[in-house]
């Protein structure tokens, strides 16, 4: 509206001198005092908007997975999956992964294949090649993903014939789904009881204990065993193959590098047995001449057969099995049939009795190994420095994540440090009485910035670091397996580490990737000597690769973040901290600008109300 008073009326303001003296006195204090406030005010906002942004969580990876036609027999098994766009094999943040495990119920004898994944329209660098399955052969197959949700999606109904488990209704697990998996189970099991299959024991770790499981608390985080230990070969065109020694020489020319699957299984195998100077149950590989692999299935067998009290069950508590954010006993209970787990038994098997055990388990065994891991590889160099700060950073965002502190009424035990750039280099258990462990010197990192209670790795992944998100995301057609959760015994693989060609100055991530010994029988565990020891952690450098590869790179292995929550540090947290301290101190000193000039100029240009 257009101000239509008459001039001279009370309250009516002239162009005229004494205008332009109120523009003047206000002027004055308003340029020495409110222009600078107002530009820390705008910078202020500026910098913690920059600060918000850095710390909010990278947007959920949610990709489609096509099984083949008749996904269990062997023409299905060497039939490439095909992920499906926006998602890309190559991405190593959106990359599928499957694992087939095979029993033969005549002999008990177990092997391994793994299928291929390309690109939806793509071709395979080279064609994979149907394996010779015994007859009657009972298969399952598993999944794992680099991402937060991978949804299955049949092709010609193989999700009916291949028995497959997404989750459960129209909630799936995201990283993690499986096909006849609890049949594959229920064969080995009848297998061990006739005598025909013999698990290998766990052996004995360099720490005089017994060498870790995908059970043992020591070992698992927020969601344990999920994922697989499958590698798949990648091409600068972004072809895959499977990753084979046939395939290796062929390709290598071509620059291709090792795809990896951030999983609790490929951590255990590749990188905590190394270090603990353990080895892996592996079978024969039947897509590479029978060399010895690793899978999931194997550990999963082995963890049933000889993990020690408290064994580390999947709780309701985990994310995976969890239904809009809440516990639900029959999705853990369909996840649980997936890795040969027993059905939840609700009395005992609460998320607080699982939080007890971690807090009691976890911290100790990880301290313990610590002049082992410090100077072992990171699996996730983004995340933390050393597979030991990998691992207490690992702990902390999965004790946050499945509410331990408050079902026991703790805090969190861990506190990490981390450099500019966020990456773990240091950890602390249970107070500042209990020294810190240094990172290895070939993998130091610039100064530490900041001390905090630990939070969330990667992604790591797990770390992509991508967090796990609670399972209710689109509808898919999920298929439930009639038999119920089998008691198994679990297997695992032995390290195959493969040469970095560009990253020589960092540590190489072994997700298994090159080729096993020749000499190590595929059926036995066995203890290999530990490392030799230090004068003090961080004084010998991780160990090298292997030599016999040295034209493929290895992914690091992109675990999933423990922590979806994880707070802000490093230098977002230095940024948040400066822009809250200039967006209120900018705000005080415009405030106090503006009510100056109102006090100094009132009597002239704000008169007093007239005494009645």
């Amino acid at each position: 509206m257009f101000d239509q008073r008459p001039a001279g009326r009370p309250g009516h303001r002239s162009s005229g001198p004494e205008s332009t003296g109120l523009r003047r006195w206000l002027g004055r204090p308003l340029l020495t005092l409110g222009v600078p406030a107002l530009i820390a005010v705008l910078g202020g906002i500026a910098l913690t908007s920059q600060a918000a942004l850095a710390g909010q969580d990278a947007p959920e990876v949610a990709c489609t997975l096509a099984v083949p036609a008749d996904p269990l027999s062997a023409k299905g098994l060497a039939t490439p999956y095909r992920l499906e766009a926006p998602c890309h094999e190559a991405d190593a943040g959106s990359a599928a992964f499957v694992q087939a495990t095979i029993v033969d119920p005549a002999t008990g004898a177990m092997s391994v294949y793994n299928p291929l994944v390309v690109d939806a329209g793509a071709r395979p660098a080279v064609p994979p090649a149907p394996p010779k399955l015994p007859a009657g052969a009972v298969v399952g197959l598993w999944f794992g993903f680099n991402g937060d949700q991978l949804r299955l999606a049949g092709d010609h109904g193989s999700l009916a014939a291949g028995r497959c488990v997404n989750g459960e209704r129209n909630s799936i697990f995201g990283q993690f789904a499986y096909c006849n998996a609890p049949a594959v189970f229920t064969a080995a099991g009848n297998a061990i009881a006739a005598g025909k299959l013999k698990v290998p024991g766990l052996g004995t770790a360099a720490d005089g204990r017994p060498c870790p499981s995908t059970r043992d608390f020591g070992l698992v985080d927020m969601d344990q065993s999920d994922n697989v230990t499958t590698t798949y070969l990648v091409l600068a065109d972004g072809t895959t193959a499977q990753n084979t020694a046939a395939n290796r020489a062929a390709l290598a020319r071509r620059g291709a590098r090792v795809a990896v699957n951030g999983s609790d299984n490929a951590l255990l195998d590749a990188h905590v047995f190394p270090a603990l100077g353990c080895t892996p149950y592996r079978a024969p590989d039947l897509a590479d001449a029978g060399a010895p692999a690793t899978a999931l299935a194997l550990n999963e067998l082995q963890a049933a057969a000889h993990q020690a009290a408290p064994v580390a069950l999947v709780p309701t508590s985990d994310p995976m099995t969890q239904v809009a954010g809440k516990p639900s006993v029959a999705k853990t209970n369909l996840y649980r049939a997936g890795v040969g787990q027993p059905a939840v038994a609700a009395a005992t098997e609460t998320p607080k009795a699982y939080c007890a055990d971690l807090l009691r388990v976890g911290p100790d065994r990880i301290e313990l190994d610590r002049s082992l891991t410090v100077r072992a590889a990171s699996p996730d160099p983004a995340a933390a420095n050393s597979l030991f700060t990998f691992l207490a950073q690992r702990f902390s965002g999965s004790y946050d994540v499945l509410d331990c502190p408050r079902l026991l009424h703790t805090k969190n035990p861990v506190t990490v440090t981390t450099d500019a750039k966020g990456i773990v280099v240091s950890a602390r258990f249970g107070g500042p009485s209990r020294p810190s462990a240094s990172p290895p010197a070939s993998a130091a990192s610039p100064a530490p910035a900041t001390t905090r209670p630990a939070a969330a790795g990667r992604q790591p992944e797990h770390g992509r670091a991508s967090a796990p998100a609670t399972t209710t995301e689109p509808p898919q057609t999920a298929v439930r397996t009639t038999e119920p959760p089998q008691t198994t015994v679990q297997t695992t693989q032995p390290p195959q580490p493969v040469r970095t060609a560009t990253q020589a100055a960092r540590p190489v991530q072994t997700g298994q990737a090159g080729p096993p010994a020749a000499t190590r029988p595929a059926s036995t565990a066995t203890t290999s000597a530990p490392p030799p020891a230090a004068d003090a952690p961080g004084d010998e450098a991780p160990p090298a690769a292997d030599a016999g590869q040295p034209d493929l790179v290895v992914d690091a292995m992109r675990l999933k973040a423990p922590d979806p929550k994880a707070s802000v540090t490093g230098t977002s947290f230095a940024s948040t901290m400066v822009g809250v301290v200039l967006l209120v101190g900018g705000t005080i000193g415009c405030t106090a600008a503006i009510v100056r000039a109102y006090r100094r100029n009132r009597g002239k240009y704000f008169p007093e109300p007239a005494a009645e």
